[in-house]
């Protein structure tokens, strides 16, 4: 009878867990984005190269970049989204040549993700172009993520 008891206890003493408890939120990661940007799988003549690098922190959604280019006077320079090999859809023009304007030698700046961005940032859907009046088609490269420790 005693032991009947006890695993009446032991059931009915279950405790409840509140919803908030019981959420795990994943873990924020901070990344570290870069891409060579040039002629390879372009069908460009373009002897122009870029180097994108910057830092994208899922805590904030806010992705910082750093973009230096050689052999090359850039009038567009755009992050894009989409498969490689395809035109993509325009995220966010990081630069483009105003009349009179003096070229950089380094373009910086950053901006906020929507959470669409972001989803396609991380699959790795993302690329960079270059456009220039003097060379046709663009030269582009594709964003890579290596997560930061």
């Amino acid at each position: 009878m005693s032991i009947l008891w006890i695993l009446f206890m032991m059931t009915a003493c279950r405790k409840e867990i509140a919803a908030d408890e019981a959420k795990v939120k994943p873990p924020v990661s901070v990344y570290i984005v870069t891409a060579r940007i040039d002629k390879k799988g372009t069908n460009s003549d373009s002897e122009g190269t870029a180097i994108l690098k910057g830092r994208y922190d899922e805590e904030t959604k806010k992705i910082d970049y750093h973009i230096q280019y050689a052999n090359i006077s850039p009038q567009l320079i755009a992050l894009r989204s989409g498969p490689k090999g395809s035109k993509g859809t325009l995220v966010k023009e990081v630069y483009k040549i105003t009349e009179g304007q003096e070229l950089p030698s380094v373009i910086s700046g950053s901006f906020f993700l929507t959470p669409l961005q972001e989803r396609a940032l991380l699959k790795g859907l993302w690329f960079a172009t270059v456009g220039a009046r003097s060379v046709s088609p663009e030269i582009s490269g594709t964003l890579t993520l290596k997560q930061q420790k």
